[in-house]
This record gives structure tokens, C-alpha cells and sequence, in this order.
């Protein structure tokens, strides 16, 4: 089987190609240290995500349409991150019928901290504001929903901390990179119906409605 995975969601910009066994594509960005550069500070995840998915692909000798399954980060980040990488992979799936999955960077952190899936793990993400969204593992499973909490609040239990806030509980620094090998490759277990690829906001939009309004939902 082969799977795409793709994340959008912080400074890098990541997109990999795998199978059950190997990587046969990777192509990866630090966005954020790319726009330092006067050259480069106009293009972000929009103007580079898709050339870097055609590279994958070219490179792998792969079309679109013998795609298996994609996988997509879905969060936490910044409101524009996730959504492009997800309307991407929509897009990209649409047409040719492909499987699209969603994991939260909590997931993929998890999953490279306990590959063997034997220990609790709290993966948490620096959201900034003094706060931090978090979610335990339990041999690989979470636990519960990601919870977006006061950094000094946090009162789960794990064996292990993890990702890019975990600092705040004493755990080892991770920066916010999310491999989109591993992301590839939790995909290819599991299924729309149960991980579906919707964005993982961490906290309500700060732009307001005009008099307090709230959209309804149809």
C-alpha cells in the first residue's frame, strides 16, 4: 500500500511517500526559516505544497490515482496552517477516490516517543497564551480528546512527556516538526469513518461576529 502524508500545520512545510516498509519519497521545508529570507518571504505552505507533493510523486515514479491512502495533519497549529494541507488533500483525494485520514501532531509525537507502543505518553503542543493542548496515550491509544489547558494546570499522569510542550512539564524540548513519514505511516491503520480529516483548533477564532452573533450550524 502506498500513503501520502502530509502536514501544514507549523513552520515546516512536509510531504513523504511510504509503503508498509520504506520511505520512497521525502520532501521537507522549515517555512518559518525561510522567511527570514527576503527571497523566499512571500511563499508559506500554499505556494510550496503542492510542487513538493508532485516532486514526492515523480520522484517515486508514482501517479495520483495509485494512491491508497492519504494522510494529513490536522493540528494544532495556526488557523491558516491546517487548513491548507487539508483542503489540499481533499482535492487531491476527491478525483481518484482515495482513503483520506486525519491525526493530530499529538499522535505522530506519541508515536515516535513509544514506537513500541508499551508505555503512557502525554503528548502536549506549546499553543502559546500560557496554555498548551494535550492528550495521554495509553500503548499507542489515546486516552482521551486533545484538552487545551493553562500550562500550569496540567495534572495528567504519563510515564513519558512529549512534543513541543514539553518543556513546561520538565519533559525533553521537541520542536514542532511533525514527520510526515510517521504520519504516512499511522495512516495506513486506520480509516476515515474513525480518524476523519477535519482541522484541530485548539481555541475559538479570536474574529468575532458583529453584536456577539453565533453562527448556526445546518
Amino acid at each position: 500500500m502506498l500513503c501520502l502524508g502530509i502536514d501544514t500545520t507549523g513552520p515546516w512545510c512536509s510531504v513523504a511517500l511510504v509503503d508498509e516498509a520504506r520511505i520512497l519519497a521525502v520532501r521537507r521545508q522549515n517555512i518559518g526559516t525561510a522567511n527570514n529570507n527576503p527571497d523566499n518571504n512571500k511563499k508559506g505552505h500554499a505556494e510550496r505544497l503542492a510542487d513538493m507533493v508532485q516532486d514526492v510523486l515523480r520522484t517515486a515514479d508514482v501517479q495520483a490515482s495509485d494512491l491508497d491512502k492519504i494522510s494529513v495533519c490536522t493540528g494544532p497549529g495556526s488557523f491558516t496552517g491546517p487548513r491548507i494541507g487539508l483542503a489540499f488533500a481533499k482535492g487531491l483525494a476527491l478525483p481518484h477516490n482515495i482513503p483520506l485520514v486525519g491525526l493530530p501532531a499529538l499522535h505522530v509525537w506519541a508515536a515516535i516517543a513509544d514506537p513500541e507502543r508499551c508505555k503512557t505518553v502525554l503528548s502536549v503542543a506549546d499553543v502559546k497564551r500560557g496554555q498548551v493542548c494535550a492528550q495521554v496515550f495509553n500503548n499507542g491509544t489515546a486516552t482521551h480528546r486533545p484538552k487545551t489547558l493553562e500550562n500550569d494546570a496540567i495534572k495528567l499522569q504519563a510515564q513519558m512527556v512529549t512534543g513541543s510542550g514539553a518543556y513546561f512539564l520538565g519533559g525533553e524540548i521537541t520542536n514542532s516538526y511533525v514527520c510526515p513519514a510517521r504520519l504516512a505511516w499511522l495512516g495506513l491503520d486506520l480509516c476515515p469513518s474513525t480518524h476523519p480529516a477535519e482541522p484541530l483548533y485548539h481555541r475559538p477564532p479570536d474574529a468575532k461576529l458583529p453584536g456577539g452573533r453565533v453562527l448556526q450550524k445546518t
